[in-house]
């Protein structure tokens, strides 16, 4: 039952191309197109030539994804998200729905299609930050470079992605509870928004790490990419890592398991 729900909700989803581009589809572009725009200024503007400069294009597209978590990438998947999940609000289809499937699998569904959309858009992202480095090598005349850890960085780029992939579906599940909760695609980007821009901001004046920062889902992402990233030998305490990853799950659960709740006991009778 859960196979079918998942299926119909990626049919719902592909069909409805307008909330699939903007919301997974538009910022791998968008960052393509600000990068070649910012590289077509320095050749044509600035003009000035950059002997011996490089390129590394593989930590390009690993910054591209460290930072796909951050406000302004999030407002776009909370529209995606809201369409997923408050969507059947919106077009009053709940009713017809819910007899074909339990609650909990329906909302599963919802959450595991957002999730596949997520890593897509995630995949297309460092794409877009690779051809946006071609591109600027091209017209400025860089050298390309590789890794300077070499295979390693498969380990740290691999890590860096399901870290921001998990703090993308936990903008996911909070997308989940607000549409639940108002019954209203508005209102879960809206209000979803306020909260990520909330949470970041604060993340960005912590200076000490400690449990209470940590448990801000925002510095907590930070840290755990901070310590992928390092090199092995640099990392001498994992434990700050390893209670921002604990947090991170837990704050993931617990919005997710709340959405649940939620939904099990609406009265969906004329939705």
């Amino acid at each position: 039952m859960l196979a079918d729900a998942i299926a119909a909700e990626r049919f719902r989803l592909w069909r409805d191309r307008v909330s699939l581009f903007w919301g997974f589809g538009f910022m791998p572009i968008a960052t393509l197109l600000f990068s070649m725009a910012g590289d077509l200024f320095v050749h044509f503007v600035v003009r000035k030539p950059f002997p011996g400069e490089t390129a590394d294009l593989a930590n390009r597209a690993m910054g591209a994804v460290a930072g796909a978590s951050g406000p302004i990438t999030a407002l776009f998947l909370l529209i995606g998200a809201a369409a997923i999940f408050a969507g059947d609000y919106r077009w009053e289809t709940w009713r017809l729905v819910t007899p074909r499937n339990s609650r909990l699998n329906l909302l599963a569904a919802k959450l595991i299609v957002f999730g596949e959309a997520a890593a897509w858009s995630l995949l297309a992202t460092a794409l877009t930050s690779v051809l946006g480095g071609l591109f600027g090598s091209l017209i400025n005349h860089t050298t390309l470079i590789g890794p300077a850890n070499g295979p390693a960085f498969l380990g740290q780029y691999a890590g860096v992605m399901l870290v921001t992939w998990f703090e993308v579906l936990l903008i996911g599940a909070l997308a989940a509870l607000i549409g639940v909760q108002t019954r209203s695609t508005l209102g879960a980007v809206i209000a979803g928004f306020v909260v990520v821009f909330a949470q970041s901001t604060l993340a960005a004046t912590q200076n000490a790490t400690t449990w209470k920062s940590l448990a801000i889902p925002a510095y907590a992402g930070r840290v755990l990419k901070t310590f992928v990233i390092l090199p092995a030998e640099s990392r001498t305490d994992s434990g700050p890592a390893g209670l921002a990853l604990v947090l991170l799950l837990v704050w993931l659960v617990v919005v997710a398991a709340a959405a649940a709740v939620l939904f099990r006991r609406q009265d969906l009778t004329r939705e």
